[in-house]
């Protein structure tokens, strides 16, 4: 027997339909946070310098479009599509980019400050924190 689904479910999101967030004056997001992960879907247009910071969080960083010239610790490399860096807890790390960029980030455990970011936007968190 054939399955087509018909309508969209709670489980599924399309990511056009997440709210966009603003993370700094250029840069902005889309996120899901659900049990022991966040996910972002950042959008840097060209020109963007994200500031070098770090946080507790493990985060992982895939490019899906454009490039983006990028510092994790001590390393300065240039991310492009397909390029997937992990950033170890509390290791500096920022970015700028010439082309623009999209990407997600994948944040584990997930970010207190971007936990607090969503509640202010009014977006939900799924399964226990």
């Amino acid at each position: 027997m054939a399955y087509m689904a018909t309508n969209k479910s709670k489980y599924c999101y399309t990511i056009e339909d997440i709210p966009l967030v603003p993370l700094t004056k250029e840069s902005s997001t889309r996120f899901v946070a659900a049990g022991p992960a966040l996910l972002s879907f950042i959008t840097n247009p060209a020109g963007c310098v994200f500031p070098m910071h770090k946080h507790e969080a493990v985060q992982i960083l895939i490019i899906l479009e454009g490039t983006e010239e990028h510092v994790c610790g001590d390393d300065t490399f240039l991310m492009q599509a397909g390029d997937v860096c992990v950033h170890p807890s509390n290791v500096m790390h920022g970015g700028r980019t010439t082309t623009g960029f999209r990407g997600i980030d994948i944040f584990v455990p997930p970010r207190e400050d971007y936990l607090q970011l969503m509640a202010k936007h009014g977006l939900p968190i799924v399964g226990p924190q």
